[in-house]
């Protein structure tokens, strides 16, 4: 095999991406580059100059893998796959599974609506966003529909209402199901909803005057009086807002702070002008240069369902700017610039930005140190081989036996890691064997486990000792010797009254180990065996009510899985399903007039009042 100083010179200057391997073949690094010998090089020309964490990532770099792709745009594609299969050690993660939500107002309707979603799809739908706080976006959603008169009926509701709602009776809504205004006196007001979440708030209170002045004149006082009122609630609001730019354009300011090995980035929201808020992300044991993490971070944070805005302030300038641009103007359907901006307001913007960076990351260090010595402490009393920082823990949830469901969570340095969440439908065991499903799930995860050396640092199953000798058979079988074990059995309860402490079983030792109530190592182990049962009894509940559903829809004559899923696809329930009139049925896909038909008539069987208009 040549050696490293070999396949340094002999590197490709193609675009691709570029494996870092230690002397075992585990990749340690995963990056894509337009020249690769150039950007590989860099690392390891001026190696004094390089900080110790980058130092250490390559002195331990014993090969180099590359993979050559026509363009730099297929080298993105594949370095994103290539992280996600390998998880490489020194690639930078970013745990964010919360996508934030946003208003969509669907405008491709005759008379549209607000919704809040958390997904933004290719359509001709307007988005608004994203706000940080699932709260502070109920409360504009509430304030819009307090200061515009548009429905909030769902579509089914609205295309079957016979009359107008309590909403209309309270000049809540302009009624719009029940002909009370036709689509272009609609469309008025759907143009000032726009201009408020806009943030064109000056235009909207000249159009709404102007408005008053044409009804005071016609002698229509009463609307007129309702035009005026809205106008000052505008303005009550105008005041509060945190305006902190006048050109109204919606972009992301990336902050960026560093420290010792740890990084923050944390990006503010600004929509229209206004500050919405932002959010902070923390990154420990980082060995890459400043640019790189930059341009990992917009790559992961940056999906195709999440909201992107016209322009991204970042503190530096990142390798390959244009093609990172590019890809974000592809994901968004229109210009994307990336500014690196050096004075005036936007310069302002990113210091306030990095100022936030810095406080989260010195928040989060606090937080982290806590967490490392709970991890310590962990390691030293229940006597493990490693500190434990990569934890995974299983619990098994089944009703008198039936839809038998296994799950898994992963902590990574005291924090759930969701990503790495696994569920598991028991297939071989039936009846109420527990400790037969528990060894089935612990089989299946860790044989994919040894096949793809992904052994976490401990292994916590939820019971007492009979569970932990099904791990430790699992373990002996698959060869798996360098995890620890351990069970956590729950305290034992006669009515309200603990009749024992809970007790942690260790496999070298007779004895449980007995921690305090108010332990909080034993806090630690309850939040882990808490959030195994959760996602065990999330799952089991969505299977047994996708088994009730397909079992009600599956005694229509003629209506298979493909039609089944179809009408839920549509409907969405089988309440909605049922409350459809035959035109509606008729309107989804493979559904025909006869088996549109057929279940109209299923239903009405049940439903003796139900009605086709």
């Amino acid at each position: 095999m040549n050696s490293l100083e070999e396949k340094l010179n002999n590197l490709p200057t193609n675009p691709g991406v570029y494996l870092f391997k230690d002397a075992k073949g585990t990749v340690l690094y995963v990056g894509k580059a337009g020249n690769i010998k150039h950007r590989v090089s860099s690392y390891f020309q001026r190696a004094g100059e390089k900080d110790a964490k980058t130092l250490a990532l390559l002195e331990k770099v014993a090969d180099i893998e590359t993979i050559l792709t026509d363009t730099e745009k297929e080298a993105l594609i594949l370095e994103d796959n290539l992280i996600k299969e390998h998880h490489p050690r020194y690639n930078i993660k970013l745990r964010d599974d919360k996508r934030y939500p946003c208003l969509r107002l669907s405008v491709e309707e005759d008379f549209p609506t607000l919704s809040i979603v958390r997904r933004i799809k290719k359509d001709r739908s307007i988005y608004f966003g994203p706000y940080p706080s699932a709260t502070s976006l109920k409360e504009t959603l509430k304030l819009i529909r307090r200061l515009f008169p548009i429905r909030t009926c769902r579509h089914t509701k609205f295309s079957n209402r016979i009359r107008p709602c309590i909403n209309y009776e309270m000049e809540r809504c302009s009624g719009p199901c029940c002909g009370k205004i036709d689509p272009a006196q609609y469309g008025e007001i759907i143009r000032q909803v726009r201009m408020f979440l806009e943030g064109r708030n000056r235009d909207l209170i000249e159009s709404l005057k102007r408005r008053m002045e044409e009804a005071a004149e016609q002698l229509h006082f009463e609307k007129a009086a309702r035009i005026r009122d809205q106008i000052e609630h505008i303005e009550r609001v105008i005041e509060r807002q945190n305006i902190v730019s006048r050109d109204f354009i919606d972009r992301d300011v990336i902050g960026f702070h560093r420290q010792d090995h740890r990084a923050a980035v944390y990006s503010l929201f600004i929509r229209a002008g206004k500050l919405l808020g932002g959010k902070g992300f923390n990154f420990s044991s980082i060995s890459l240069p400043d640019e790189e993490i930059l341009s990992s971070f917009l790559r992961q944070y940056y999906r195709e369902d999440r909201f992107i805005p016209e322009q991204i302030l970042i503190p530096k300038h990142i390798f390959e700017k244009n093609l990172s641009e590019g890809w974000l103007t592809e994901l968004k359907g229109k210009k994307v610039c990336l500014l690196v901006p050096q004075k005036g307001a936007k310069r302002k913007l990113l210091e306030m930005a990095s100022d936030n960076a810095e406080k989260f990351l010195r928040r989060e260090a606090g937080l982290e140190e806590d967490r490392e010595n709970l991890l310590l402490n962990l390691k030293e009393s229940l006597h493990l081989s490693r500190v434990p920082k990569r934890i995974e823990a299983f619990d098994i949830s089944n009703l008198q036996g039936g839809q038998a469901v296994g799950s898994m969570v992963s902590f990574e340095d005291g924090e759930p890691n969701k990503d790495r969440y696994r569920h598991f439908k028991i297939k071989t065991v039936e009846g109420s064997d527990d400790y037969g499903m528990m060894y089935e799930v612990l089989l299946r995860r860790y044989q994919k486990a040894v096949e793809e050396m992904d052994l976490p640092d401990l292994v916590l199953v939820d019971g007492g000792k009979g569970q932990l000798n099904v791990a430790k058979e699992v373990f002996k079988e698959l060869g798996i010797k360098e995890v620890d074990l351990l069970s956590l059995a729950k305290a034992r309860r006669v009515g309200h009254a603990e009749t024992s402490d809970e007790k942690v079983f260790h496999p070298q030792y007779k004895e449980p180990i007995t921690l305090g109530k108010q332990s909080p190592l034993l806090r630690f182990l309850d939040q882990i065996r808490d959030e195994a049962h959760r996602f065990a009894i999330t799952y089991h509940k969505k299977v047994r009510q996708r088994e009730a559903i397909y079992s009600a829809l599956g005694e229509i004559p003629g209506i298979g899985k493909t039609r089944q899923r179809e009408l839920l696809k549509y409907f969405g329930s089988v309440e909605k399903i049922k409350e459809a009139t035959l035109e509606e049925l008729g309107r989804v896909p493979k559904i025909t007039p006869k088996s549109a038909r057929s279940v109209y008539d299923f239903f009405l069987s049940s439903q003796p009042e139900k009605s086709t208009t």
